[in-house]
C-alpha cells in the first residue's frame, strides 16, 4: 500500500478505517491512493464518503453498519451489479460498482458529481421530463426477467411492530413524537388490517425486478443522465411498491407545502381551520397529479402487459410511504408538526381504500 496517503487530523474513526480499507482495495486496481475522504452530502444508515485520489480522481464509498443493515444488504447491492451487466437494457443507469470487500461489508463505486432529485425538489428545479423518464425507468426494471432473482425482504408495513408491539431497545430510544405516533398506530385496527392486506397482496405479486426503497434521493441527475442509486433492498417483487412510494414522494411533498408558498401557489393562510387546510391540501395535492399520470402513461407505454390491480396496490404503498415518512419524522422531533399528522391522515385514506383513489392520484387506466 502507497505510504503516500494523507488523512486529515479531525478524521473519525470509522472514515479513517474506511479509507484504509478503500486503499487496499484501489490498489489491487492499479488506482491511486487515498489522498482525502469526506462524507457524502447525504447521511444515512450507513457510512458514506466521498474519497479523493491522489491522481484528482474521485470515487464513493459506503461501508454497510452491522446495527443497522443486515448481510443482504450488501449481498443486493452486488446483486444489483450482475443484474445490470447481464440485462444492460433493463437496468437503470447508475453508479458502476468497482470494488468490494465482503468481510468489512465496503463497496466502493464510480463518484457521480451530478444533483439528488431531492435537492432539486426542494429548489423547484426538477426537469420538466423527469416523470416521463422515471416511468421509463421503472417499466424496462420491472419487464426484466426475473430468473435468479432472490424475493425482496418485505419489512414495510412493519406489520409485527403494529400486531405485537416496538421492541425494547427500540423502544428505549424513542422520541416522545414516535412514543405518541406509535400508540395511535397499534390502537388503529382498520389501519393494520389494510397493512396485513397489503403485505398478503405484495407476497403474491413478487413476479419483477425492483428497487424496492425507491425515493426522491435514490434519483441523481448528472449531465441529463438520469441514475437510480442505492439498490440494498434490490430483488424480486412486487412492481407496486416502486410506484407507490414515488408517487407518494410527490404527494407527500405536495401536502407539506400547504403550508408553505412554493410552486408559485401565493402566500399560504395565517390561520387554517380544518375545512380551509382540506381545500388548500386538495389543491396542493393536484398540482402534483399530473406527474403521477405522466409517469403512469410513460411505465405503462413499456410494462404493457401489468395487472389489472397493480393501480390499485401502487396506490396502497402510497398511502403506507405516507404514514412511514411521518414515521420518520417523528424520530426527529419531540412532537410531530400538525401537517405531518395530516400527511399520514391522507395515507390512511388511500392504504385503508385504493380502490376508491387510485384514479384521483392518477393511476388511471391509460391507451396504449
Amino acid at each position: 500500500m502507497s505510504t503516500t496517503t494523507l488523512y486529515p487530523r479531525s478524521l473519525n474513526p470509522e472514515a479513517h478505517q474506511a479509507s484504509l480499507l478503500a486503499d487496499a482495495l484501489l490498489e489491487q486496481l492499479g488506482r491511486a491512493s487515498v489522498r482525502s475522504i469526506s462524507p457524502a452530502a447525504f447521511a444515512g444508515r450507513n457510512g458514506t464518503w466521498v474519497l479523493t485520489l491522489a491522481d484528482g480522481s474521485k470515487v464513493f464509498a459506503k461501508r454497510f453498519s452491522e446495527k443497522s443493515s443486515t448481510p443482504r444488504a450488501f449481498n443486493r447491492s452486488l446483486e444489483f451489479a450482475r443484474f445490470a451487466h447481464t440485462h444492460p437494457h433493463h437496468a437503470p443507469a447508475s453508479a458502476r460498482l468497482i470494488a468490494s470487500n465482503e468481510i468489512e461489508r465496503l463497496l466502493i463505486f464510480d463518484y457521480c458529481p451530478g444533483e439528488s432529485l431531492a435537492s432539486m425538489v426542494v429548489e423547484e428545479r426538477v426537469p420538466a421530463d423527469f416523470a416521463s423518464r422515471a416511468g421509463e425507468i421503472l417499466g424496462r426494471l420491472h419487464t426484466a426477467a426475473p430468473t435468479g432473482l432472490e424475493p425482496t425482504t418485505i419489512s414495510s408495513p412493519p406489520i409485527e411492530m403494529l400486531h405485537l408491539g416496538v421492541p425494547q431497545a427500540q423502544y428505549q430510544n424513542f422520541t416522545l413524537a414516535e412514543i405518541a405516533l406509535w400508540a395511535q398506530l397499534q390502537s388503529d385496527n382498520l389501519l393494520i388490517n389494510a397493512a396485513v392486506e397489503l403485505r398478503d397482496w405484495e407476497l403474491q405479486h413478487q413476479t419483477s425486478p425492483i428497487h424496492a426503497d425507491l425515493r426522491l434521493d435514490q434519483f441523481h441527475l448528472e449531465e441529463n443522465e438520469l441514475l437510480l442509486l442505492d439498490w440494498e433492498e434490490f430483488g424480486l417483487g412486487d412492481p407496486a411498491r416502486d410506484l407507490g412510494m414515488l408517487a407518494g414522494e410527490w404527494i407527500y411533498r405536495a401536502v407539506l407545502d400547504t403550508v408553505t408558498s412554493r410552486g408559485n401557489a401565493g402566500a399560504p393562510p395565517e390561520h387554517f381551520d380544518e375545512e380551509l387546510a382540506t381545500a388548500v391540501m386538495a389543491q396542493r395535492m393536484g398540482m402534483v397529479v399530473p406527474q403521477i399520470q405522466e409517469l403512469w402513461r410513460s411505465y405503462t407505454r413499456i410494462a404493457t402487459g401489468y395487472d389489472e390491480q397493480l393501480p390499485v396496490r401502487a396506490t396502497a404503498h402510497l398511502g403506507w410511504h405516507l404514514i412511514d415518512r411521518s414515521i420518520a419524522r417523528a424520530a426527529m422531533v419531540s412532537r410531530l408538526p400538525g401537517i405531518e399528522r395530516a400527511a399520514a391522515g391522507v395515507g390512511r385514506k388511500a392504504l385503508l381504500s385504493p380502490g376508491s383513489y387510485y384514479q384521483a392520484l392518477g393511476f388511471g387506466r391509460s391507451e396504449h
